[in-house]
């Protein structure tokens, strides 16, 4: 039943956020006159679907894994790519109704659109979380300490609430967190509240090397300070929207931070999560009834899908945006034959990259790893 719970949570989640983008690029190829032929939620062959009045084919497909709009000239679901061929048939007022005959600044719209849609869902869907439910407010209060824990050591109590870490200061326990996965340092200084008595404490944490399935030490910081359980505040309209839009750019941020710090060499493929990471997120949040978790959840996916589809790699929407605006300053477009090349690269790169974070994921799972473990010895 537990495996049931973590398969669907994980099609719904994957799917909505999927749809939500290319919802996007749908509404923005419509306002710039470009015929939409397809609508997929999934991938693969057809199951069923249905024709629209304007001539677009609404469907869903037998892997239900993302989804994708397909316009008139597109040479593959990606879009990644453009084909005259297709189009040379039909007549000079069809014809301007496929993405071929677009500009480039509209072509640079439809684009921008689909990461943008994942920003405007999260937003909205914060915004209305915020207004009718609550919002989760994982104060940066302990919760609990572990035993013989440097946080014990150093004299944390359950109830203490954490002021600032290092100068910076603290709003909820995440940032916490946050904060010393971006730090090198070996010793951080916090300023709590203590029954309305401000004290510093100092906390060396303890470094946990634990081996890689694979070969290879990995080291993690211990402090043993934990959280409590989560409350829900519902704000006012204003308090609703300066939440959604502080989520939505502080997770950007934190985005950026990580990145940095993966190519700097300070993190590793290690700290990140793929598919099965997320569907087990996921199904843990629908199994344990923590729907409003999930939603917010959905947001936090949502806006990694739209910051990651930025990036300029052709098969991403980034990289589209930036070989339309190559060609919009030289006035020639590249090389087809040069196009298929690059956008070929790219795509066997993001498979490379997300079957690593998958069996990086799969690695994790304590069984797995012992297994793998006692093979290598």
């Amino acid at each position: 039943m537990d495996f049931l719970y973590y398969l669907l949570s994980f099609f719904i989640v994957i799917n909505l956020i999927v749809v939500s983008h290319e919802l996007g690029h749908y509404w923005a190829a419509r306002k710039v006159g470009v015929k939409i032929t397809r609508f997929s939620v999934g991938i693969g062959p057809e199951i069923f679907g249905f024709d629209d009045k304007n001539g677009t084919r609404w469907c869903f497909s037998a892997f239900p894994v993302g989804g994708y709009v397909m316009m008139l000239g597109d040479a593959d679901i990606s879009s990644s790519t453009e084909s005259e061929e297709s189009i040379k048939d039909l007549n000079e007022d069809e014809k301007k109704a496929s993405i071929v005959c677009r500009n480039n600044w509209e072509k640079m719209w439809i684009a921008f659109a689909g990461p943008l849609s994942n920003y405007v869902y999260s937003f909205v869907v914060l915004l209305v979380m915020g207004m009718f439910y609550g919002v989760p407010k994982h104060l940066p209060v302990v919760g609990h300490v572990l035993e013989n824990s440097p946080a014990a050591a150093a004299g944390f109590l359950a109830g203490d609430r954490i002021l600032s870490l290092d100068g910076e200061k603290v709003n909820k326990f995440r940032d916490v967190l946050v904060l010393i996965s971006n730090s090198d340092n070996e010793k951080f200084r916090f300023e709590i509240d203590r029954a309305g008595e401000r004290l510093s404490i100092d906390v060396k944490p303890r470094i946990v090397e634990k081996d890689r399935p694979l070969g290879g030490k990995k080291k993690t910081m211990l402090l043993g300070l934990q959280s409590g359980d989560p409350g829900f505040e519902r704000l006012s309209l204003l308090g609703a929207v300066a939440n959604a839009f502080q989520e939505c750019v502080s997770t950007t941020l934190e985005m950026v931070r990580m990145l940095s710090r993966l190519f700097s060499g300070k993190k590793s493929l290690d700290d990140f999560g793929g598919v099965v990471h997320m569907a087990s997120v996921a199904g843990g949040m629908c199994a344990n009834g923590n729907f409003a978790m999930l939603i917010i959840f959905t947001t936090m996916l949502s806006l990694n899908l739209g910051f990651i589809n930025l990036f300029p790699l052709p098969v991403l929407d980034g990289g589209r945006i930036l070989f339309y605006f190559f060609e919009e300053i030289t006035g020639r477009k590249l090389n087809e034959k040069v196009m298929e090349y690059i956008v070929t690269a790219c795509a066997l790169l993001l498979i490379v990259l997300m079957l690593a974070t998958t069996v990086n994921d799969v690695l994790k799972i304590e069984f797995v790893s012992k297994f793998i473990s006692g093979i290598i010895g």
